[in-house]
């Protein structure tokens, strides 16, 4: 069977996904293997607007090499990095023409693991999957190769999901997730950002459980439960706000021990608490705005379900096109679609495009390759996916802050529109104006 074409995709190819996670893991050294344009266009891919700013070392195969073989100049370049860049764990990321003129990556790597080194190759070429695929091959083989066993330590919950620098808020959802965990009375270990790093890597051997947020990652809680018992928790998305997220809560306090399950439930009801003080305050601006509302959406598995049940449930608003636009597997994609209607899966932008402006939605929520879609159905698009300009360092959608920061968003559509019509001149008697939704409202714009 021949492969169908893809128009614009919104992701990168596998070597792209694995070196984000490997530059978002302080202690841990991505090494290119391939020509250069690879790592350029990794750097270009989705670098504005999603804090990608990383130069990585690389072995710069040029045609000779790809006629007689670039095994040497890998040597080469292993020696070399190891000596001149910091970081413990190297891990040699091979492009297409490495994989098809046939390198002895492996022989290259064993051979520096033989002289003391920490060296882990993994077979990323384009051909093999999107930057998402990259993702959950990079993370299964660190924890395969490189995590050794360790004590138990009670309370230490691993923490996976956001594809760093591809998900546009990948730093924010992170902290809020480990925000979570800390509230329930555990400790979170996140392996990217500020407070991951390779040594957070390394302690995932010793945690008490491990809960994934996506269905790129489920892999590697499966590896952790593999080769060292750890149990963990699957879900279909990031949580967005109270009611989902006290839910996943919830049923981690159920799976964890030694907890203090009257604090953790008096954290919970906290933050209930807080979400419902502010329903109370937007209710009314929300109507004012015509009541609930059909929207469309275009967000990869990590945001779009859980986004829509929010607007669902919580605001009571109807789907009109649901797009998941990063292909997760079967299986997934049936806990995805559990309770939404309207749910369609596709990476192609065409397909996406068509099926956003025949939804006829009042309201886009999606990445900046929707603002034509929204312009067609003269509807505001929020950008809360890559590609985007919006850099998601503080805030994201996922957990009990998500579902405000979204609110906040879909609020301002409503205050720019107010500000617009005051300028007007006044109509004649008789006669009504009905101002048009701003064209785009990013979140950075209005949360904090």
């Amino acid at each position: 069977m021949m492969a169908a074409h893809l128009t614009r995709p919104r992701v990168g190819c596998a070597l792209h996904g694995a070196l984000y996670a490997a530059s978002a893991i302080d202690g841990v050294t991505p090494l290119v293997h391939a020509t250069p344009g690879c790592g350029v266009q990794a750097a270009l891919w989705h670098g504005v607007g999603c804090g990608l700013g990383n130069g990585w070392p690389t072995s710069n195969l040029s045609e000779k090499h790809v006629v007689f073989g670039g095994a040497s100049r890998l040597r080469e370049q292993i020696k070399n990095t190891r000596s001149v860049v910091a970081g413990e764990l190297t891990v040699v990321l091979t492009g297409c023409p490495a994989e098809m003129i046939g390198d002895d990556v492996e022989a290259m790597a064993q051979e520096a693991r033989d002289a003391g080194g920490d060296v882990v190759d993994l077979p990323t070429a384009g051909f093999l999957g999107s930057a998402y695929r990259g993702f959950a091959a990079f993370l299964q083989a660190v924890l395969e190769k490189s995590v050794p066993a360790a004590p138990r330590r009670a309370g230490l919950v691993n923490i996976f999901g956001p594809l760093p620098h591809q998900d546009g808020s990948w730093l924010a959802e992170i902290e809020e997730l480990s925000r979570l965990i800390a509230g329930i009375g555990l400790t979170p270990n996140p392996i990217f950002g500020p407070f991951g790093g390779l040594g957070s890597l390394r302690a995932s051997a010793q945690a008490a459980l491990s809960v994934t947020v996506s269905p790129w990652t489920a892999a590697a809680v499966r590896t952790l439960d593999d080769r060292f018992g750890i149990p963990w928790i699957e879900s279909a998305g990031l949580p967005v706000g109270a009611a989902a997220t006290a839910a996943w809560l919830e049923t981690i306090v159920a799976a964890s021990v030694d907890i203090d399950e009257r604090a953790a439930t008096a954290f919970i009801d906290h933050e209930r608490r807080r979400e419902a003080y502010c329903l109370d305050r937007v209710l009314e601006p929300l109507y004012r705005q015509g009541g609930p509302r059909a929207f469309a959406l275009a967000l990869p598995s990590l945001h779009a379900a859980g986004l829509a049940r929010f607007l669902v449930q919580t605001l009571g608003w109807s789907a009109a096109a649901i797009v998941i636009t990063d292909n997760p597997d079967n299986d997934s994609r049936v806990a995805l679609q559990n309770g939404l209607t309207a749910v369609h899966f596709t990476e192609d932008d065409n397909e996406i495009a068509g099926l956003i402006g025949a939804s006829g939605a009042d309201i886009v929520f999606g990445s900046a390759l929707e603002q034509m879609a929204a312009e067609r159905l003269e509807a505001p698009l929020i950008e809360c996916a890559a590609p985007t300009s919006r850099l998601g360092l503080t805030t994201g959608f996922g957990g009990f802050r998500g579902g405000l920061a979204l609110l906040e968003a879909i609020l301002s559509a409503a205050d720019t529109n107010a500000a617009s019509v005051a300028d007007l001149s006044k109509p004649a008697a008789g006669t009504s104006v009905q101002p048009r939704w701003p064209q785009r409202i990013r979140l950075s714009e209005t949360a904090s």
